[in-house]
């Protein structure tokens, strides 16, 4: 079984919001594009894709080499600060988007959790970041932003910092809490990310019935 639809429910589509693929990585530790490792037959960013795709209307891939994912059929932008992180992507994904907000995630989470996503886009009250605390830690690539934090990402990116972690510290968050996502089956699934072929081996096992 698929582990993102592990006790999926039937969220429907997520309105006011657009998926933002972030696919701008050097994968040095894998030793090759991750994004494009193969998941139960389908390039890993195209399995990501397909999940985005079900629930958003708008899904856009920031990646400085379009190039590699031209099998993609969504609109991909480049980073304005090439070379500075995860922020920049962010920063990107921010400007290019039609709507206010956008859901982000990197491109190397297999079990990415439809229901966890849900969760985080339905949260209500004036934040300018919802973040999910996962087993290690706060998941700032498995978030939601408003367009209200582009000057704050703009002034840490202009300053050198491109740490979203840090970002965090400096907008309106609100932290969905690890009691709040317990009601999600296999909820962990959904943050675990590949970095190095052993950790690859070791989550495509999940794929199996």
């Amino acid at each position: 079984m698929d582990g993102s639809s592990r006790g999926q429910k039937n969220i429907g589509r997520i309105h006011g919001i657009t998926a933002v693929i972030l696919a701008g990585g050097t994968s040095s530790r894998m030793g090759s594009n991750k994004a494009l490792l193969t998941v139960g037959g389908l390039p890993l960013v195209e399995k990501i894709y397909r999940t985005l795709a079900q629930l958003f209307r708008e899904v856009i891939l920031v990646t400085n080499s379009p190039e590699e994912y031209g099998f993609l059929p969504c609109p991909m932008v480049k980073d304005r600060y090439p070379g500075a992180g995860p922020l920049a992507g962010l920063h990107a994904g921010l400007i290019a988007s039609r709507e206010d907000r956008v859901f982000i995630t990197a491109c190397d989470t297999p079990f990415l959790s439809p229901d966890v996503i849900g969760m985080i886009c339905s949260v209500d009250g004036e934040y300018d970041a919802v973040v999910p605390v996962g087993p290690s830690g706060k998941e700032p690539l498995q978030a939601l932003y408003g367009r209200c934090c582009l000057a704050m990402v703009e002034q840490a990116l202009e300053q050198g910092d491109g740490k979203l972690l840090n970002l965090l510290d400096r907008v309106r968050t609100r932290l969905v809490t690890p009691e709040e996502l317990a009601s999600i089956p296999n909820v962990e699934l959904s943050f675990c990310n590949v970095n190095a072929p052993d950790e690859f081996a070791a989550l495509i096992k999940n794929l199996q019935p």
